[in-house]
């Protein structure tokens, strides 16, 4: 909340000069800057609220990341190496989302909500989709013409633990080719 504190006069400040140059009929770049200012400063400041306030899901997350790593060791843990286990998506902002998702379990959150946490449409609804592809029932629709996600449940879909293996061997650009085919060979089997 510090943070949030801290920000809120440099709002203020970027508000009023953008209210300012609409009220003169500045040029339009004097006009663009100034939305552009107000824009970036309501993003940081805003994401800093958010954050404050997201109700904390820290043990659900954690139990959805250790049950993940579990079914990967108890399928995989004979036959592919540490690293081809790894489960991905553990930032901050992966957490921050699923909090916002399980806050309103089951109940569609709007996208543009979401997007406040990341500060960035693009990178908000990516890291929704990440999660998804951990094996999280988290649903896109549209609800009053409005992009929304809901988790439907904290029950994963272990299913997805093979994708998550096949994806994270693909993306290592550091084993030669034949290595590559060698161990996705094991998740064909």
């Amino acid at each position: 909340m510090e943070k949030w504190l801290r920000q809120r006069p440099e709002l203020v400040d970027a508000y009023s000069e953008l209210v300012e140059q609409l009220k003169n009929s500045a040029s339009h770049q004097d006009l663009l800057d100034a939305y552009l200012t107000a824009k970036r400063a309501s993003a940081v400041a805003f994401q800093s609220l958010l954050r404050a306030n997201i109700p904390k899901q820290e043990t659900a997350w954690h139990t959805i990341r250790h049950t993940l790593e579990y079914e990967m060791d108890r399928e995989y843990g004979r036959v592919l190496p540490d690293w081809a286990r790894k489960i991905p998506y553990s930032s901050r902002t992966h957490q921050e989302l699923f909090s916002l998702l399980a806050d309103r379990l089951g109940e569609p959150v709007p996208a543009d909500y979401l997007r406040v946490i990341t500060a960035d449409a693009v990178h908000a609804e990516r890291r929704v989709r990440e999660l998804r592809e951990l094996g999280l029932p988290v649903i896109p629709a549209k609800v009053a013409d409005a992009d929304t996600y809901t988790l439907r449940s904290l029950e994963l879909d272990k299913s997805y633990i093979h994708s998550i293996a096949r994806n994270t061997i693909k993306a290592n650009k550091n084993i030669p080719d034949s290595e590559r085919q060698r161990l996705l060979s094991f998740l064909q089997s």
